[in-house]
């Protein structure tokens, strides 16, 4: 989908879009994200301790995307490390997931449940030729534009938005005091640092923008990240501030292609944070260990 565009974008996104719109978000979180969080929270709550960025907040949108595929825990974790070895997700990835959900895609066509993969088969799609059932390649490729799409980065976001809190204790204590700024600290964190700043498309056509001629097949770098600190937008735009007025970034993007899983990913967020505020009371930064910091994909 991400090549895309028009009428049949449209068609093709619109059939997994319900499942991703606002009022869908409890459905994740009953299903999938409440149990995968509060188990990885059993994992190291007693120990005192925890590297949260690998040990949690890489897990929870790996095993939610994972869990709404039926795909279990240990075959999940096996598509992970696949990952890990391979970050840019060609190759043995690919294949690793193509080969466990393969099957889950034929038990399904057979006997639906009440999870993602049943969605995508029973969806229909109208397009010249008629109305059909998408092939299992076509499921195949929603599923794998899903999970590399939605895992890697919410477990970012979620790192930032986790960064951001623990090194402004002030706004710790707030959000901890006062649970309805969780959702202001999520959104003012992808304003304040997206995981993706910078995106690169082609003109697709001649165009005229802001007075500038892009001809077609031109290279656009667009800056979101420059975007989301412009101070005729927000004063003191490099501060990390949950007060701040709601107003809309451009950190899920905007237009046909705004981003398919942003209410999943500010649900995983919130939850994450909201369970981790609740079970770990004294949570801080272990003062042995190096402070935490914001990286680029090449540091």
């Amino acid at each position: 989908m991400l090549n895309m565009n028009g009428v049949r974008h449209r068609r093709y996104r619109g059939l997994v879009q319900p499942c991703f719109v606002p009022n869908k978000a409890k459905w994740w979180m009953e299903r999938w994200i409440e149990s995968t969080v509060d188990a990885l929270i059993d994992g190291f709550e007693a120990d005192g301790k925890a590297e949260l960025n690998v040990d949690f907040d890489a897990a929870i949108p790996m095993l939610t995307i994972t869990g709404s595929f039926g795909v279990d825990v240990e075959d999940a974790l096996d598509i992970r490390a696949s990952i890990s070895r391979n970050p840019y997700g060609v190759g043995e990835p690919g294949a690793r997931l193509y080969e466990i959900l393969m099957p889950i895609i034929a038990a399904r066509r057979e006997e639906p449940q009440d999870d993602l993969i049943s969605v995508l088969c029973q969806a229909e799609l109208t397009d010249e030729e008629g109305t059909h059932r998408l092939s299992d390649d076509e499921i195949f490729s929603f599923a794998y534009l899903i999970l590399a799409a939605g895992s890697g980065t919410t477990w970012k976001q979620l790192g930032i938005t986790l960064t951001a809190l623990l090194t402004h204790p002030d706004i710790l204590d707030r959000v901890r005091d006062d649970r309805a700024l969780v959702r202001p600290a999520v959104e003012e964190s992808v304003r304040w640092s997206a995981t993706d700043p910078m995106f690169s498309r082609y003109a697709a056509h001649d165009v005229e923008f802001f007075g500038l001629s892009i001809p077609e097949g031109s290279v656009v770098h667009a800056c979101l990240g420059a975007a989301n600190r412009d101070p005729e937008r927000w004063p003191d735009p490099d501060n990390y501030d949950i007060t701040r007025r709601p107003a809309a970034s451009l950190a899920f993007g905007s237009g046909p292609h705004i981003c398919l899983g942003m209410h999943v990913a500010r649900a995983e967020m919130a939850t994450a944070i909201n369970a981790l505020l609740d079970r770990l009371p004294n949570l801080r930064l272990d003062p042995d260990a190096e402070p935490p910091r914001i990286i680029g994909m090449y540091e």
